[in-house]
């Protein structure tokens, strides 16, 4: 079973206090038949959604979206689980039994708000001294499922440049309210934007006995 746990992106998504709302403008144009051609501009910023930031985002020369290395963003990762109501640090990271891991994914209380459209700048996330473990367990991405990386005001840049600056991926606004808690493989592809700091992505998850059976299927099909 695949797992989509990217957000759907539309005027509704929830989005960082004060920043611009997507916008889709539709253009028809009748066809013989009762047919028609349909066609739509988007106007969003490219943190909008699920998304996946490059280390340009806050790390000056850092790399661009599309230059990341897109094996970093597939292969197996864990999800941890925080229930409680307060920001996560290192004392909380320790209660999750968080251990170290290539790519991490978190799901808060911020998922059943997120899937709903509810989401707003109380949104749950780490506090500084969690993006240092992170750091020093070597976790390259980091998937959250809140607007950002540190809670809303500065301390959301300041772990944005610490994680960014080390070179980790993150991927923001995933909706984990349907996900247990546990090792899944992760399939996450940033649109590819030339020299861009982050773009809306499609993130899935799933175990990895699901994906051999896609494979068996397939060769079956042969």
């Amino acid at each position: 079973m695949i797992i989509d746990v990217s957000l759907g992106l539309s005027p509704r998504t929830p989005i960082w206090p004060g920043a611009q709302r997507p916008e889709f403008t539709v253009t028809r144009q009748p066809l013989p038949g009762g047919n028609e051609v349909v066609a739509t501009r988007i106007d969003l910023i490219v943190h909008s959604g699920t998304h996946i930031d490059a280390p340009l985002h806050f790390s000056k020369g850092g790399q661009s979206v599309d230059a990341i290395d897109l094996g970093k963003l597939t292969g197996p990762c864990r999800v941890f689980e925080h229930r409680g109501s307060g920001h996560i640090g290192r004392s909380e990271l320790a209660e999750m039994g968080f251990s170290p891991v290539r790519r991490a994914l978190f799901k808060t209380a911020n998922s059943a708000r997120v899937h709903k459209g509810e989401l707003g700048a109380d949104f749950v996330s780490f506090l500084a001294d969690a993006i240092d473990v992170f750091i020093h367990a070597g976790v390259e991405v980091l998937g959250v499922d809140g607007l950002s990386i540190g809670p809303y005001g500065e301390m959301s840049d300041t772990n944005h440049i610490a994680f960014c600056g080390a070179g980790g991926l993150i991927i923001e606004m995933l909706d984990l309210s349907s996900v247990v808690p546990g090792d899944y493989l992760l399939v996450a592809l940033p649109i590819k934007l030339e020299g861009v700091e982050g773009a809306p992505s499609r993130v899935l998850l799933m175990k990895e006995e699901d994906l051999q059976g896609v494979f068996r299927a397939r060769k079956g099909k042969k």
